[in-house]
């Protein structure tokens, strides 16, 4: 078991344009609309005007926003395009929030029976990542994750992101291309901490997840433990 750490964080561009696009599909600003000045925007999100402009800059990159000389920054969104945070369903209550994480334990086990195999060989290795998850730096739900440790015996703490699907892109060239949900209730885990605001047996949304790669091969498994008193689980479609 290796000891808990907060988690290796986005450089601060990445984080505003992970932000401003987790804003943009919740609705804040809609397709053809124009965000606030630079000015306005720097001083809402609490950055300076460079990194503003490059988080800017990386959005139009991925053909989320257009910049328009002389006119200002407007919402284009195109269809194929995905963020670090697309399939991060959790919300805060009055909005979308920036995801971050700090690892509480992280641990090579042998799979249990009511993990899925995580590899096309099947192997029973993997590891365990256990989170405390914030949104906006308010803690709202605990997340158990495995993923096979087949590719990967030795692994650090502080080779984890606030992004697991990032850390997958980026260390096995492994990408996440569809997720399946089920949603319940159930008791937070014997192994609630503050500053959760859950403790052990308080009663909490519950996510369970199975994440796949573009050639459906099953990659990770998850759980979240999440506090409805601060968050919700939301899931916006369009035609």
């Amino acid at each position: 078991m290796k000891a808990a750490q907060p988690a290796k964080t986005l450089p601060v561009y990445m984080q505003i344009a992970e932000l401003l696009a987790r804003q943009i599909k919740a609705g804040y600003w809609r397709s053809g609309e124009r965000l606030p000045t630079e000015a306005e925007l720097a001083e809402r999100l609490q950055v300076a005007v460079g990194t503003l402009r490059k988080a800017l800059a990386l959005l139009e990159a991925q053909g989320v926003l257009e910049r328009i000389q002389g006119s200002g920054t407007y919402v284009r969104r195109v269809q194929g395009t995905q963020q670090i945070y697309e399939l991060f369903r959790l919300e805060l209550t009055d909005g979308p929030g920036l995801p971050t994480a700090q690892i509480l334990e992280l641990s090579r086990q042998m799979r249990p029976a009511d993990v899925p195999a995580l590899d096309a060989q099947g192997s029973p290795s993997c590891w365990r990542v256990r989170r405390l998850r914030f949104l906006s730096q308010v803690p709202v739900a605990l997340e158990e994750i495995w993923f096979s440790a087949s590719a990967c015996p030795d692994l650090q703490p502080q080779e984890l992101g606030d992004s697991m699907y990032l850390f997958y892109q980026q260390r096995f060239n492994l990408w996440i291309a569809r997720v399946e949900d089920q949603i319940s209730a159930a008791a937070a885990p014997s192994w609630a901490m503050p500053p959760c605001g859950m403790a052990a047996g308080d009663c909490a949304g519950y996510i369970e997840r199975v994440s796949w790669t573009a050639s459906n091969q099953m990659a990770e498994f998850s759980r979240t433990w999440f506090d409805p008193a601060v968050c919700r689980y939301s899931s916006r479609m369009s035609q």
